[in-house]
């Protein structure tokens, strides 16, 4: 049995590349949580208090919170949602390595091996990269219950012009009679991430629920740019629900910029996306700073966008932006 792709799984991996969304928004306020350290000792070390949104920051945090922050857009383009679907929604930054690491799973070949007649079998083989480099892995699969562990080693391995080097234990369970996921667990270890001509360190954790056409995942991640500032995404939860020809998104949890501190993040209504546009045509995300100060980023259609604030924390929006393209976001 060789694990099937599921579109679900795929639309999954390409929002989660978008969704560097909630990357980078930030400021500086209240008590925050103890920085972390990653599973192989990338630490976060910026402003840990809570950001306090004004007329000056507003567009700027939620812009960097929807988008990936300053350098996000040197990252690359959401696409592939679904096998036969072509849509872009801008620029990711933080989940550019969550999509590789996927790509890379669903290459593995997580059938029975011949004359083994073990429930649990063990596989090891090298995939190569969509362009270039490659991947060793070593998996234990248990042909009854449809687990499996694994580790994989990539060596400047490539997918859509982005290139990891580093590991990643990965474990989960497919269903044995379709073969395709029902869940998976990615511990990333310190990985060196280049795309868009920036180099980045990846470290941390992802798990992944699929039911049906929807997907929720939950992801604790630090990420080092190239100036050695660590960003930091918390108790980050991502759902996706896909139809016919549209995807909808809803995402929760907190952000951690080094300079900024950290905003809470919440989806008011899903973001909802048409097949053939690049932007969502409908949806609001909350972004939450100290002092009561709150920002709301609001898709007016799939061209335009806009960003309204309260600056002093009396539930009254006091701050609009305007009409903002989503390009010029």
């Amino acid at each position: 049995m060789v694990m099937k792709t599921n579109n679900v799984i795929g639309l999954f991996l390409s929002v989660l590349g978008v969704l560097g969304l909630v990357a980078c928004g930030g400021g500086g306020g209240g008590g925050g949580d103890p920085a972390p350290t990653g599973l192989t000792g990338l630490t976060y070390t910026g402003v840990t208090t809570q950001a306090v949104i004004d007329v000056n920051n507003a567009t700027e945090l939620a812009g960097e919170a929807f988008l990936g922050g300053e350098t996000g857009s040197d990252i690359g383009l959401f696409s592939s949602v679904g096998e036969n679907q072509s849509k872009k929604v801008r620029e990711i930054k933080l989940y550019e390595v969550v999509p590789i690491f996927g790509n890379a799973l669903y290459k593995i070949d997580f059938g029975s091996q011949g004359g083994d007649l073990l429930a649990v079998k063990t596989d090891q083989d090298t995939i190569l990269g969509d362009c270039g480099g490659s991947a060793n892995y070593i998996v234990n699969m248990d042909d009854v219950s449809g687990a499996f562990t694994g580790l994989m080693t990539f060596s400047n391995f490539c997918n859509e012009n982005s290139t990891i080097s580093g590991n990643a234990d990965f474990s989960g369970r497919i269903d044995v009679n379709s073969g395709t996921f029902l869940d998976f667990y990615l511990a990333i270890n310190m990985v060196d991430l280049t795309s868009g001509g920036q180099s980045y360190v990846v470290d941390g954790a992802v798990s992944v629920e699929l039911s049906g056409s929807s997907v929720t995942s939950s992801i604790d991640m630090l990420m080092k740019d190239s100036s050695g500032e660590v960003f930091w995404v918390k108790d980050y939860t991502l759902k996706i629900a896909e139809g016919t020809d549209y995807v909808d998104i809803e995402v929760s949890g907190r952000f951690y910029h080094p300079t900024h501190g950290y905003v809470d993040l919440t989806t008011m209504t899903p973001f909802h996306t048409n097949t053939l546009d690049d932007w969502p045509s409908s949806g609001e995300l909350m972004i939450v700073g100290g002092l009561g100060t709150k920002a709301r980023l609001i898709a007016t259609d799939e061209n335009v966008c806009q960003v309204f604030a309260d600056t002093n924390g009396d539930g009254a929006y006091d701050y609009d932006s305007g009409p903002i393209s989503w390009y010029d976001l």
